[in-house]
């Protein structure tokens, strides 16, 4: 499961968090490595502020939107024999209710780690 919090590249929206479980199915000779396909869902929430003028003051109206997505995802993943990993993934989804400012929501990431 995947706990990420980021900030949204639009003024009008800062997105807080999502949640994604997903579930992987790998085609390597070592037990969880090599080239990957991934499903997941996500749970996003973000917050959505609208500006506006009254006649003498500004003003702004904040309104939280939270969403849920299925989406699907490639990658892979190397391990190295003295336990250090390294893994690249990039995925795509659909929010579900359109809540959400955004009906597409993108995943991805680098990882660097060791098993242990």
């Amino acid at each position: 499961m995947v706990y990420l919090f980021f900030y949204g590249k639009r003024e009008d929206v800062n997105s807080f968090y999502y949640v994604t479980p997903y579930y992987r199915a790998y085609f390597g000779k070592k037990p969880a490595a090599g080239f990957f396909v991934e499903g997941f869902g996500m749970i996003n929430s973000e917050v959505e502020s609208n500006f506006y003028y009254d006649g003498q003051n500004y003003n702004v109206r904040e309104k939280r939107l939270t969403d849920f997505a299925l989406g699907f995802g490639l990658g892979s993943k190397w391990v190295h024999k003295r336990g250090f990993v390294f893994e690249i993934n990039a995925g795509v989804g659909r929010n579900l209710f359109n809540n959400n400012v955004y009906d597409v929501v993108p995943r991805g990431g680098i990882t660097l780690g060791y098993r242990f």
